[in-house]
């Protein structure tokens, strides 16, 4: 079973604001943020969607479980699997940089954007929340804002 690293994904963010340079040389660390992301949504399933204890390994098949949750009506089914389906497309393209198996270990900032607007909509599926409250959490650390 993988645990969550020992580091809080604030502090990710606030490595991310105070790290010299601007988006572009900053883009491995804004993919690092979002793969934590990612892990700590998967993670974060309720027992009612997945019995096992939380942990971020097997992260695809952790979130294909959230589209059969109890009460999701077939059109949030529809709209769960392509919030799935961007965001674990975003997973692989990241590991891939983060791993060492793309030759350019720094993400073009377009991917950077793509990748956030799919884990935005991975999190605003399957816990969403109050529009204030998540324009405060979150905000600037894979956009440089």
């Amino acid at each position: 079973m993988a645990t969550y690293p020992d580091v809080e994904l604030a502090d990710l963010q606030a490595a991310y604001q105070g790290w010299p340079g601007g988006t572009a040389e900053k883009a491995a660390l804004a993919a690092l943020v979002l793969r934590v992301r990612i892990e700590r949504a998967a993670a974060r399933l309720p027992s009612t969607v997945i019995a096992a204890k939380p942990d971020i390994s097997m992260i695809e098949r952790r979130l294909y479980l959230s589209i059969g949750e109890p009460g999701l009506s077939p059109e949030a089914q529809l709209c769960r699997m392509q919030a799935i389906a961007g965001a674990l497309e975003a997973y692989v393209a990241i590991c891939e940089i983060l791993h060492g198996r793309n030759p350019d270990p720094a993400p073009p900032l377009e991917d950077i954007d793509a990748w956030t607007s799919a884990v935005d909509a991975l999190e605003e599926d399957l816990y969403p929340a109050p529009a204030a409250a998540r324009d405060r959490t979150l905000q600037g650390a894979t956009t440089g804002g």
